[in-house]
C-alpha cells in the first residue's frame, strides 16, 4: 500500500493521482466518440467538467450521508467539530455516477446536445475512468477485500486486518471495469438505439458491484436494509439500466445528439 509517493519533495496522495490519470483515459475516449459522432471535442470537455464536479460533490455528499451519518455529522455540529468531521470524507461510487449523470445533462444543455444520445457516449469513458480509481483505491488501501489465502491474495499494510491477506477487490472490480469498456467501444462502433449502450453498462456494473460486495472486507460503507449502501444502490441501479436498454432504447429515440449546431464539427469547404 502506497497512499503517498514523494515528487520533488511534495507528499503527493496516489489516489489522487490514479484519479486524474482516469480522468485524462475518460476523456480521450469521450472526445474520440465524440468526434466519431460528429461533435467537436470543446463540448466533450465542457461535459467532462460539469460530469466530474458534480460527481466529486455527489460522491462526497453520498460518503457523508451513508458511512459518516447524519447522526454523527449532527453531534459533531454540537460539540464544534463539524468543520474537522466535514473535511475527513471520503467518495462513494454510486454518488459520484448520480452527480455525475446531473453534471452530464447539465453540460449538454450548456453545448446544445441531446442527453440521452451523448449518455451511450459516457458509458465506456466511465468505465475506464472507474477502473483507473479501483486501482488508486488499491493503494490507497481503501475498499479493501475480505482475509483470504489464496496465491493472488497479499497483505495491503500491518495497519489494515492486522496485516492479514486480502482478497484484492479492488483490482478485480478493475478488470470488469476495463472488459466492459472494451465491450461498450465494440458495440459501439456501429450505430445502436440510444441509449441501450448507457443501459448495459447501468446493468453489468450494478451486477457485478452487487456481487462483489459480498466479498469486501470494510465496514467503513454503511448499510441499509441489511445490504451495502452499494448492493442497496444497485438495485434501482440495474432497474434504470433496464429502463433504459429494454423501454426508451426500443421506443427508437432521435440518435443525433444535436439540439443546436453550435457543437457540430463543420466540413472543411465552410470553415473560415
Amino acid at each position: 500500500m502506497y497512499p503517498y509517493i514523494t515528487i520533488f519533495g511534495f507528499s503527493v496522495g496516489t489516489y489522487g493521482l490514479w484519479m486524474l490519470a482516469g480522468l485524462f483515459a475518460a476523456f480521450f475516449v469521450f472526445a474520440r466518440l465524440f468526434r466519431s459522432r460528429g461533435i467537436r471535442w470543446e463540448c466533450a470537455l465542457v461535459v467532462t467538467c460539469c460530469a466530474f464536479g458534480l460527481a466529486l460533490l455527489g460522491g462526497y455528499v453520498f460518503y457523508m450521508l451513508f458511512s459518516v451519518g447524519v447522526p454523527a455529522i449532527v453531534e459533531a455540529a454540537r460539540q464544534g467539530r463539524l468543520l474537522e468531521t466535514l473535511s475527513q470524507g471520503g467518495i462513494v461510487f454510486y454518488g459520484g455516477l448520480f452527480g455525475g449523470l446531473l453534471g452530464a445533462w447539465l453540460g449538454c444543455r450548456i453545448v446544445g446536445l441531446r442527453f440521452l444520445p451523448v449518455l451511450d457516449l459516457c458509458a465506456p469513458a466511465l468505465a475506464l475512468g472507474h477502473a483507473f480509481g479501483r486501482v488508486g483505491c488499491l493503494f490507497a488501501g481503501c475498499c479493501y477485500g475480505m482475509p483470504c489465502d489464496l496465491p493472488f491474495c497479499f497483505a495491503l499494510s500491518p495497519h489494515i486486518a492486522g496485516g492479514a491477506r486480502l482478497l484484492p477487490v479492488q483490482l478485480i472490480e478493475s478488470v470488469c471495469d476495463l472488459i466492459l469498456c472494451a465491450a461498450l467501444l465494440l458495440y459501439l462502433r456501429k450505430r445502436r438505439p440510444v441509449p441501450r449502450a448507457a443501459g448495459v453498462f447501468l446493468m453489468s456494473y450494478a451486477a457485478y458491484r452487487f456481487i462483489l460486495e459480498f466479498f469486501r472486507g470494510d465496514r467503513i460503507r454503511g448499510f441499509i436494509f441489511g445490504m451495502s449502501t452499494s448492493q442497496f444502490w444497485s438495485l434501482p441501479t440495474f432497474a434504470a439500466g433496464a429502463v433504459l436498454c429494454f423501454v426508451v432504447a426500443r421506443r427508437g429515440v432521435e440518435s443525433d445528439p444535436f439540439r443546436t449546431d453550435e457543437g457540430r464539427i463543420q466540413p472543411p469547404e465552410a470553415e473560415t
